[in-house]
């Protein structure tokens, strides 16, 4: 099967995408927006592809973001139009669609064909004396109008919370809903408070599982299975995260400490690229008919869209 890969334009005379990973040795000689289009949301740099306003020229298909300007710095964030949040509480079991709930945007690896995001915390609690808002104990997620997936190289799909499971289940065809689709999940166990808490017994109180490649699209459910643990660990929590950026600690298990603390999102990496396609077959084409035109160099990705 052809590999995925990014184009990486050192931009000399023409205005291309610039991304890919390639090796240590590649650089980026120049990388910037568009002539007359804004490259820079707060500190954050944004290059073409990438773009954000009100000209679609400053941005390929797939790759629109917005800037807040409301906020102090302006925030960078994932359009809210290409991408789509529903959200389920335990109450009534209908998903509402989340208008409030947006990506944020860090960082835009080119190099590294990453995008430095932060994501959404699901939460179930069984201790009601936490006076917390109602249990999101189900999210949609669509990315389908955006060239972006979950990294499955960088990302491990989290649950914390005694005696807790989530699963999700998965697409990456937004066309055909969810008929034959698959799931992946995990189940956390806990032993006494004392044994728990202490921190000794690896794998206590959280579990992780890696994610599949390619995941646009995925519905994710967790619940508690037994209220036994609810004074030490009244809370569950599901999340998918960047594993070189969350590690499990016994304090998470406190109270409703931990999405308080993080504001109820984690950093995640999403994947990105140009073409679904071999560098070999992109250059035996005609430049008009592609991504890129003259003056511009292929690499192979190692996460691409798949």
């Amino acid at each position: 099967m052809a590999l995925q890969v990014v184009l990486l334009l050192f931009l000399l005379s023409s205005f291309c995408t610039a991304t890919a990973a390639s090796s240590s040795s590649s650089s980026v000689k120049s990388v910037e927006a568009k002539p007359n289009c804004p490259d820079k949301c707060g500190k954050i740099t944004v290059p073409y592809p990438f773009g954000f306003g009100h000209d679609p020229n400053c941005y390929r298909d797939g790759f629109k973001l917005s800037c807040n300007h409301t906020v102090t710095p302006p925030k960078l964030l994932i359009a809210s139009a290409d991408m789509i949040i529903f959200e389920g509480t335990d109450q009534d079991g209908f998903y509402k669609r989340s208008a409030d709930k947006v990506m944020e945007v860090k960082e835009i690896s080119l190099l590294e064909g990453q995008l430095h995001v932060y994501s959404f915390v699901d939460y179930n609690c069984n201790n009601h004396s936490l006076f917390v808002s109602p249990n999101t104990s189900s999210i949609l997620m669509w990315l389908g109008r955006t060239s972006f997936t979950y990294s499955d190289t960088r990302n491990m799909f989290t649950v914390i919370g005694c005696d807790s499971q989530a699963y999700n289940r998965y697409t990456n065809n937004e066309t055909s809903g969810w008929y034959g689709t698959l799931q992946y999940g995990c189940q956390v166990s806990c032993s006494e408070k004392e044994e728990t808490l202490s921190g000794n017994y690896s794998g206590m109180g959280f579990c992780q599982t890696t994610i599949p490649k390619g995941v646009k699209i995925f519905e994710r459910k967790m619940e508690i299975l037994d209220n036994s643990s609810s004074d030490f660990s009244p809370c569950a929590y599901s999340f998918i995260a960047d594993k070189e950026r969350y590690n499990f600690s016994v304090a998470d298990l406190s109270g409703f400490d931990f999405y308080r603390r993080n504001r109820g999102m984690v950093p995640t990496i999403l994947d990105w690229a140009i073409e679904n396609d071999s560098c070999e077959n992109i250059t035996m084409r005609n430049s008009t008919t592609y991504a890129c035109g003259n003056n511009t160099h292929c690499y192979k990705s190692p996460n691409g869209l798949g």
